[in-house]
Parts: structure tokens; sequence; C-alpha cells
């Protein structure tokens, strides 16, 4: 079997949630060593996040909830306490013999714990520090703090988003669209910052700003503003060219169907497999936008003839007949599909303690490489004993006294 394509890179972990978690993951899925480095004071909120187990009518396990497994597989975990002089010490000398550091934590804490990127680049000349910030590292808002859903206002995602200009809408709250987006986009850029420092030896500090990248995927909205000073407002599953176009229900609770008709031989299609021949007759209707004025109307129309199919069914139907359409697919359905099976995208992961469930696999294949799930997301100190010992240099003695005086924690069950 060849190597994994990264099993040469070794990542200090201090990323939580999902932008700075799922970040650390998308290179230990490719092979880094990422060693999630967590304390019992502070450990990832994800752990408490949503619970599905309990020990009796003790507190709820930190090492059971689903949006933590979902982001940490494939790392180790130490138990470092980062606000202990002993821990920090711990931590460098893990810095020492690492690549990369990643954080997201508010600004200013790197430094008050003594980590600022002088300090990490002290011990190791040419690590690269990666600040998933909310606002970046400068300007006068760069001191805010920010949730994903913060983002969708503040990075304009918000005044594009919603059924039309009077509601705006999040594009979700405990799941949203801005981590996602980071999460996707910074291990790319970790990527680079590795190039570099390969090419030049030198430490970088990277600043990834996630309000700039979310502003980054609305651009033709500030281009187009910037053209013509129109400013772009929701307008829900319309579109300005495409009529009609929308979510309409099908056979079943919860059934729907995704079409969109952007021509005219679209459009007499369409009626043909709906047998709506009265539509196809109508004169309004003949041009785009004609049936762009009707579309209200339209849609009550559509919906009542689409109501009575399988989405399924339905949706091959106007394909076939050359119509844009696709069934609306809930996550049952898409943990059964055959395609995304095929391209081996649902991963199979079975942590200690947690029923064994399937996960989001990788986005794209290396052919000789490709990514694996090794390993669950770690317990809370689950690999402290094995790091200190065999990656630092501690020996038992060392780690017993840095035990004691409250520095580290191990899970070794």
């Amino acid at each position: 079997m060849n190597a994994l394509a990264l099993d040469h890179i070794r990542v200090a972990d201090l990323g939580i949630i999902t932008a700075g978690a799922a970040t650390t993951q998308a290179l230990a899925d490719f092979g880094a060593d990422v060693i999630k480095v967590e304390s019992t004071t502070y450990a990832d909120p994800f752990r408490q996040w949503t619970q599905v187990a309990a020990k009796g009518n003790g507190p709820a396990d930190l090492n059971s909830s689903p949006p933590f497994q979902t982001v940490n597989r494939n790392k180790r975990g130490v138990g470092i306490d980062l606000k202990n002089s002993r821990g920090r010490e711990a931590f460098l000398r893990l810095v020492s013999v690492s690549d990369v550091v990643v954080e997201n934590f508010r600004r200013g804490v790197m430094e008050r714990l003594g980590l600022s990127f002088e300090e990490l680049r002290a011990v190791k000349p040419d690590i690269i520090l990666v600040s998933l910030t909310s606002q970046g590292l400068t300007g006068p808002e760069s001191g805010y703090i920010s949730f994903g859903s913060t983002l969708d206002a503040l990075g304009g995602l918000m005044s594009v988003t919603g059924y039309d200009a009077d509601t705006p809408r999040w594009s979700g709250t405990n799941v949203n669209y801005p981590d996602q987006l980071v999460s996707f986009l910074a291990p790319g850029v970790i990527l680079a910052a590795l190039r570099q420092r390969d090419l030049t030896g030198e430490a970088i500090h990277v600043d990834f700003s996630q309000r700039e990248s979310v502003t980054a995927v609305i651009g033709e909205s500030v281009l187009d503003y910037s053209d013509t000073g129109e400013i772009a407002r929701p307008h829900g599953n319309r579109d300005a060219v495409a009529a009609p176009q929308g979510v309409y229900p099908c056979q079943g609770e919860e059934q729907w169907i995704a079409l969109s008709v952007a021509a005219d031989e679209q459009w007499t299609a369409l009626c043909r497999v709906l047998d709506l021949p009265a539509l196809a007759m109508d004169e309004q209707l003949v041009t785009a936008s004609g049936r762009r004025a009707a579309h209200d109307i339209l849609d009550k129309q559509i919906a009542a003839a689409t109501a009575s199919h399988d989405k399924r069914e339905l949706a091959a139907r106007l394909q076939e007949a050359g119509v844009a359409a696709s069934p609306v697919l809930d996550a049952g359905e898409v943990l059964d599909s055959t395609q995304l099976a095929a391209l081996g995208f649902l991963q199979d992961a079975a942590p200690g303690g947690f029923p064994a469930h399937r996960q989001r696999g990788f986005v794209a294949e290396l052919g000789d490489t490709p990514g694996t799930v090794r390993q669950p997301a770690p317990r809370l100190g689950e690999h402290t004993r094995d790091v200190l010992s065999g990656l630092l240099g501690y020996s038992d003695e060392e780690i017993a006294d840095l035990a004691e005086a409250g520095a580290i924690t191990f899970d070794d069950y």
C-alpha cells in the first residue's frame, strides 16, 4: 500500500468546533499526524454539543457527541492544560517537532497563553501558525468573536439568502454555511503555506479571516454593485432567467422534487410530462418573461400536478425529456445513495462506546494515496502517554510528575 499523501506532516491542533477541527481533520484524512490538544478545563465545545449517551445519572459522555465524532476522526488526542506553565512547556515541545499549529481562538488568547507566533517560532524557526480568525488580525473589528451565523450577517451572505427581500435568513444555526466553508478552504491554504515554507525555510503566520471567506463567495454580488450600484436581494428559489423554477411536493410525506425550466422547449416538455395541455397552449406562457410574470400561479398548478407522482420516477421522466430536475434527498436517502457508494464517499466508523455509524467521506480522491478513516475521534486525553513518551521523550517519572502538577490528563481505558 502506498504511503498517505501527508504522512510526513505533523499538526499541533488547537482547533475547535467545525472551522478549526474540520480543517485539521481534512489533513488527518490524508495522512497527517494531527495531535488534538485539549484539557479538562477547556475541551472542544463540540464534545457537549449533542449528546446521545450518558453513564447512568452522571454527566454526559464527552466522547459520544456526533458533531465531535464527525470532525475529529484520524487524530490523536492529548490532554494538556495550556494555562499551566508546565503544560505550556509540554505544548511547546510538541510544537518543536511539528510543522503546523492550527487555532481558532478569540484574538489575543494565544498571546495570553504565552503562545504567540514569536514564541512558537522561537522553538521551531520554520513553524506555520494558522489562525482561523473571525474578522482577521487587523482592523477595528479584529477583536470581535463570532459564530458561523454571525458571519452570515457580517459577510453579506444573509443579504442574498431568504424567500424575498423582506426575510433574510440564516444559513443555519448549529450547522451553518460559513463554518463549513472555512473547513473546505483552509486546508488548501495550509498546503500553500507548507509549500512556501519548504521553499524559504521560514516561519509563516497565516491569517485566515473567516469573514473574508464568506464575502468571497458572493463575489458576483459585490462586483455587480460596484459596476451598477444595484444591491442583490434574496429571491428564494426564483431565478432571473428560468421560469418556472422551484421545489414542488411529491407523493408521500415530505417528499419533494426540484426542477428548473430555462428554455421554451423545456416548458413544452414539462407540460407534456405533467399532463398540463392547457398550460402548454396558453399564449402568455410561451415565453420565459410571460412565465416569470405568472410564476406564483404556475407554482400552484405545478405543485398540484407533481403531488401525485413519485419523486424519483418523475425526476427520471423529466430528465429524459430534457428538463433539469432532481428528487430532493433527505439524510437517510443520501446514506443509501448508490452514486455516493460507488465513489466511496460514505465511511464507516465505530468509536469505543458509541454505535457504529456512517460519516461523510472525502470530497476528492487521490488515485494512489486516497484518504482513509483509520481511527475514530480520540477520547479526551486518550493518547497523552503515547505522545509524551514516544514522541516528546518524557520518561514515566516525568509524565507522572506532570500529571501530579495538573499539567496533563490522560484517558487509558
